[in-house]
């Protein structure tokens, strides 16, 4: 199976059912009426709920439609496997496997509809979440007039570095009784979603406070992630990073440990991976090689290894589905 963004390690799922039991199964969990239309087949789902972040894994085995009131939530999708046609706001977006979207937001109705299948993992925002977000960055912004100019990556490297963050936070999201912990992931991740999808509050450096660069904290954390961002395609070293991010290559180790789980440079190799992936998929890769150079993997059963760990496929598969 194709995949961009990881599932949760779970292998139950908190609801497997079809027809009107399906339906109302997914009304309640996403608290708005979706009028989903067509067939249905099993609806698979599970939730990880962290109070202000959620992040689900949804399959659906057949084709659907959806005419969608409002959520109460903001809710990023990255696609797992499939085709999806999101429509709000008068945008309409085409996303297949290894996408990421905005899907919905509070005041936002939404339409769409599926390929034959349908596997995505959808992190989901409270109002409450993005508003502490939005005052780390713009203190006196009223969040309420929060707009997204775009529903997708502002760059490959952008959605390629969200899918990064998800990807190590999905598995490594701390409990709710470690206070401290569990409000810095949130924040952090809300300062990603805001990094991610053009906004009217995040523009350029704005936000960005030097202040803030020291130490093991989640300052240092989107310092990072965002230099990781702008030179994806460079042969980026510890040393380098932690030089840019204005704080020793131990103290950003400890950060990432603290805050994601992982190390600097096994996060910038999982930005890579996607960025090699999404280069196989849209044919700009002449060859598996080529692309491995690309992105700084100059060994390639290495990079075979890596891959296949992440996309549960190898490079050359990739390649030839997109050559047909």
């Amino acid at each position: 199976m194709p995949t961009s963004a990881r599932p949760a390690a779970r292998s139950d799922f908190d609801f497997e059912g079809r027809g009107d039991a399906a339906r109302h199964w997914l009304d309640t969990a996403y608290g708005t009426t979706l009028r989903l239309s067509g067939r249905m087949g099993t609806v698979q789902h599970q939730r990880a709920d962290h109070g202000g972040i959620a992040f689900d894994h949804l399959k659906i085995d057949a084709r659907f439609a959806f005419d969608s009131d409002p959520m109460p939530a903001l809710v990023v999708v990255d696609m797992i496997d499939g085709d999806l046609e999101y429509t709000r706001d008068g945008v309409t977006d085409h996303s297949h496997d290894g996408d990421t979207v905005l899907a919905a937001g509070w005041d936002m109705p939404f339409r769409g509809r599926s390929g034959d299948r349908y596997e995505v993992r959808a992190t989901t925002f409270t109002a409450e979440t993005i508003t502490a977000a939005v005052e780390e960055v713009e203190p006196d912004y009223p969040w309420q007039h929060i707009a997204f100019t775009s529903y997708v990556p502002r760059s490959p490297a952008a959605g390629a570095r969200w899918r990064a963050t998800v990807d190590e936070l999905v598995t490594w999201f701390p409990r709710a009784e470690d206070e401290l912990a569990h409000a810095e992931a949130t924040r952090l991740l809300g300062h990603v979603l805001l990094q991610t999808f053009p906004n009217n509050v995040v523009g350029g450096d704005r936000g960005r406070d030097d202040r803030d660069l020291r130490d093991a904290t989640p300052s240092t954390i989107r310092r990072a992630i965002d230099v990781i961002e702008e030179r994806a395609h460079d042969d980026l070293s510890l040393a380098e990073l932690a030089r840019a991010c204005r704080v020793s290559p131990r103290t950003l180790q400890y950060a990432f440990r603290r805050h994601l789980g992982c190390t600097p440079l096994a996060y910038v190799r999982r930005v890579r991976l996607d960025l090699a992936r999404q280069s196989l998929r849209d044919g700009t890769a002449a060859s598996v090689s080529d692309v491995a150079a690309r992105f700084g993997f100059y060994n390639p059963g290495r990079f075979a290894a890596d891959y296949r760990q992440v996309f549960h496929e190898n490079p050359r598969q990739t390649l030839t589905r997109t050559l047909g």
